[in-house]
């Protein structure tokens, strides 16, 4: 091969990446195909195209030819990095799994590798090796956030609720003024009945952002169940003056007003909160893609 064409192709690489980095998926794709006529061994360059076609949500076609990629360097960490993440997108979870584990084996110490390879597992129903996976991410990452709440998140859908309290907890060390974390405790401590904790956590979250409305819908709530329906309806009430849309306040005023016998007016907010679901819904997106 032609040392100029090598280096030629090299640079319309770049180009490439550049292009692609600025959302320009078809001049990249042009690019990259200058670069693969120059010098068809190089595997950035089908990579680069891949993620252009990807880009452009030609998914089949990106899919071709990343795995033409692989072939042409199968060890090359980047590669198969995006490799594994077109399988685990398209919902190829099988070879996502091959992919996860081959990267994961190749750099055991790097925590990405080993959080991937637990979104994998989750995503396949093996929640004990996901969470395996999480813990080895975690052990080399201790305070990553996405690692955190991801298995915090899988803890709780598997009903475990004092486990998946303990790593919100964690994660709310290691980034304290962020609410969501303070509001996922919240949520679970209401689940496990433990009503004053839960509104100490979601006016700990309010604090942190006095306009998070899932804090304040959360508070409203603990103060209902906790049968402080004046306060609660106060704070419903004070949320719907702000976002007359949020259907969650709506809900919890219904609630609230049956509670207070008031069944007329709690009909009224029910039918309110129904109806801004049904809008809801109808906004919603389709999935990403599937195989």
């Amino acid at each position: 091969m032609d040392d100029r064409k090598i280096e030629e192709s090299k640079k319309k690489t770049d180009e490439g990446h550049a292009l692609l980095m600025n959302g320009e998926y078809r001049k990249a794709r042009q690019a990259f195909d200058e670069a693969i006529r120059l010098d068809p061994s190089n595997a950035l360059a089908h990579s680069g195209k891949a993620n252009a076609f990807f880009g452009m949500h030609e998914f089949d076609k990106a899919l071709k030819i990343m795995e033409k990629a692989v072939e042409l360097a199968p060890d090359n960490e980047n590669i198969l990095d995006n490799y594994g993440a077109y399988l685990f997108h398209l919902a190829k979870y099988p070879a996502a799994l091959d992919v996860a584990e081959r990267l994961a084996k190749m750099k055991g110490d790097n925590p990405d590798y080993w959080h991937k390879l637990a979104s994998v597992h989750e995503a396949m129903g093996e929640n004990e090796k996901a969470l395996y996976a999480y813990d080895k991410a975690l052990a080399l990452e201790p305070n990553n956030l996405e690692a955190l709440k991801d298995k915090a998140t899988l803890l709780e859908q598997m009903h475990r609720l004092p486990e998946a309290l303990d790593v919100f907890v964690k994660a709310s060390q290691a980034a304290p003024k962020e609410a969501y974390f303070i509001n996922c405790q919240g949520q679970i401590l209401g689940r496990l009945g433990r009503y004053d904790e839960a509104l100490q956590a979601f006016r700990r979250a309010a604090k942190a952002d006095p306009e998070d409305e899932y804090a304040l819908n959360g508070a409203a709530a603990a103060l209902a169940k906790l049968d402080r329906l004046d306060e609660a309806l106060k704070a419903f009430e004070g949320l719907l003056k702000k976002n007359p849309e949020n259907a969650f306040a709506w809900d919890g005023k219904s609630f609230v007003l049956k509670k207070l016998g008031r069944a007329d007016e709690a009909g009224k907010a029910q039918a309110e909160a129904k109806r801004l679901w049904r809008e809801e819904q109808k906004k919603e997106k389709g999935p990403f893609g599937t195989a």
